[in-house]
């Protein structure tokens, strides 16, 4: 039976695809999780094998055989980083990653797909607010985040070397947000702890307060869900292509008074949440994911709506399973 390898399998991101890939037609597949923490659920439902991808000896613990497609979600974020550790991301992100590709190249894999932040190119939205696959690098240099995105970047450039250089087939999936429901309702910013804004929003609804809007309500933003991007990682692991770059997304805007909205409608069951406008406080990113490449070459078409997302996460909750 042929294997497909999920690192990172652990993570938000890589429970919600190994569930996917349970519930898929991908049956003459076996789905292997590596991650450095364990999960139960990952563990009940997958082999698992845990191990530090900074560490090239402990690969040999891995199959080696009959190995189809690896698929990189491995990586260290500003989002998940107490404190500041830059030199985590130069380890992981650029060496790991490294170590991950050299792997599929010896154990001659058919495809490597590596998931990677829209950090690189998110500036842009200010003055344009689809962002395209194709738009060239323009960030800060000078913030907590500017290693980490040139650390992706690298790690890019490496993985297109080993394509030209070995002939190993090559897919980038650039994220923005990605949306789901996690027992996890907490980030870092700045290296300290917060609540994600869309899980206060949801909270307050939950218990029929006022859901705040902040700065501009018209700003858009494209909210893709966890189950859609399993849906476009699914498609990459089995289309007949040598390589593809692809922004994960709706090609949809929901702007932030149709956020608030659509949150109370889903989640106030007390009729008493109302919306409050709070225009001195910051704006909210803005963005557009162009998804044309993943809708004409992979056949991607998302099947969530933003209120669709909101009810699936609603039954999420209750199922408590992530």
């Amino acid at each position: 039976m042929k294997k497909i390898l999920i690192f990172g399998i652990c993570g938000n991101i890589g429970k919600y695809l190994l569930d996917y890939f349970l519930n898929s037609e991908s049956a003459d597949f076996e789905i292997i999780g590596i991650d450095m923490i364990r999960c139960d659920y990952v563990e009940k439902n997958a082999r698992f094998f845990q191990m530090n991808i900074n560490n090239r000896n402990e690969f040999d613990s891995l199959p080696s055989e009959d190995i189809f497609a690896v698929i990189d979600l491995i990586g260290p974020m500003p989002a998940r980083m107490e404190g500041y550790h830059p030199e985590e991301y130069v380890r992981t992100n650029i060496m790991g990653t490294f170590n991950i590709v050299q792997f599929c190249v010896e154990k001659k894999v058919d495809r490597f797909i590596y998931a990677k932040s829209y950090c690189d190119i998110l500036s842009r939205a200010e003055k344009e607010i689809t962002l395209t696959v194709d738009m060239s690098p323009s960030f800060d240099y000078g913030n907590q985040h500017s290693i980490y995105t040139v650390s992706q970047l690298a790690a890019v450039e490496l993985i297109k070397c080993m394509h030209a250089y070995y002939s190993l087939k090559t897919f980038i999936i650039r994220l923005p947000t990605i949306y789901l429901w996690s027992k996890n309702d907490k980030y870092f910013v700045k290296g300290k702890v917060a609540k994600m804004m869309y899980r206060h929003m949801i909270d307050c609804a939950i218990d029929g307060r006022d859901v705040e809007v902040w700065g501009d309500p018209k700003r858009p933003k494209d909210m893709p869900y966890v189950k859609d991007l399993c849906q476009m990682i699914y498609k990459v692991c089995f289309v007949n292509k040598d390589e593809g770059y692809y922004n994960a997304g709706t090609g949809v805007g929901i702007s932030l008074i149709n956020q608030a909205q659509g949150i109370i409608e889903a989640f106030d069951e007390s009729g008493k949440s109302k919306i409050k406008f709070c225009p001195e406080k910051p704006n909210a990113p803005q963005y557009i994911m162009d998804i044309k490449e993943a809708v004409d070459e992979l056949g991607y078409c998302p099947k969530y709506s933003f209120l669709d997302m909101l009810r699936d996460m609603k039954i999420e909750r209750k199922l408590n399973r992530f």
